[in-house]
This record gives structure tokens, C-alpha cells and sequence, in this order.
């Protein structure tokens, strides 16, 4: 199956954002890969929300 955070095949993706934090949390590389993308993604877009409202 094709996991929605990491978009990798796997046996047991994860099925929710709660459980690819625990798993990042565990040291599972996709996992914590999947958890950075998501921060920086989340980061740019404050970035960006903060800028557009100055």
C-alpha cells in the first residue's frame, strides 16, 4: 500500500498524522523524512502568510 505520507509502498503505512509522528519519533526514516517535509511545508506557508498580510 501506498502510504500518504511518504508516499513510499509499504507493508503498514501510516493512517494517520499521529501515527507518523510516533513512528518519526521511533527513528522509522520515511517517518521522520515525511514529518520534516510536512514541517518545513507548514513553515514556508507562515511565511508566506505573514508576508502577504504586512
Amino acid at each position: 500500500m501506498k502510504c500518504q505520507f511518504c508516499h513510499q509502498d509499504v507493508d503498514d503505512p501510516c493512517h494517520n498524522a499521529q501515527q507518523m509522528q510516533q513512528r518519526a519519533v521511533s527513528h522509522v526514516e520515511r517517518c521522520e523524512r515525511a514529518l520534516q517535509s510536512q514541517q518545513d511545508a507548514g513553515a514556508g506557508a507562515h511565511r508566506r502568510d505573514v508576508q502577504g498580510n504586512g
